[in-house]
C-alpha cells in the first residue's frame, strides 16, 4: 500500500515538475510585473528539485524500504514548505 502512494506520489510530482518548467505563466500573475524574470527561474528552478524528487521517489518505491520512505517524505515535506515559505514571500503584495 505505501509503495502505491509512494508511486502515485512521485507521479504528482512530475506532472508539478513539469507544470513549473515548461507551463509557469498560470503562476507568473502571482508575481508583481518587475520581478517576472526572477519569479521564472525561481519556479524552473523548484521544477526542477521536485523533478528529483519525482525520480527518486520511484527508485525509493521500488527499494521498499521503511527507512528510506520515511527519509524521503521528511525531505520532501521541507522543500515544499520551502517552496511555499518562498513563494509566498515573492508574490505581490495586496
Amino acid at each position: 500500500m505505501i509503495r502505491i502512494l509512494l508511486f502515485l506520489l512521485a507521479l504528482i510530482l512530475l506532472f508539478c515538475s513539469y507544470y513549473l518548467i515548461k507551463k509557469p505563466q498560470g503562476l507568473l500573475v502571482l508575481f508583481s510585473k518587475d520581478t517576472q524574470t526572477d519569479s521564472r527561474s525561481f519556479l524552473r528552478q523548484f521544477g526542477y528539485v521536485y523533478a528529483l524528487l519525482g525520480i527518486i521517489g520511484i527508485v525509493v518505491g521500488i527499494l521498499n524500504q521503511r527507512t528510506y520512505s520515511m527519509m524521503y517524505l521528511i525531505v520532501l515535506l521541507v522543500v515544499a514548505a520551502l517552496f511555499a515559505l518562498l513563494m509566498g514571500s515573492k508574490t505581490k503584495k495586496g
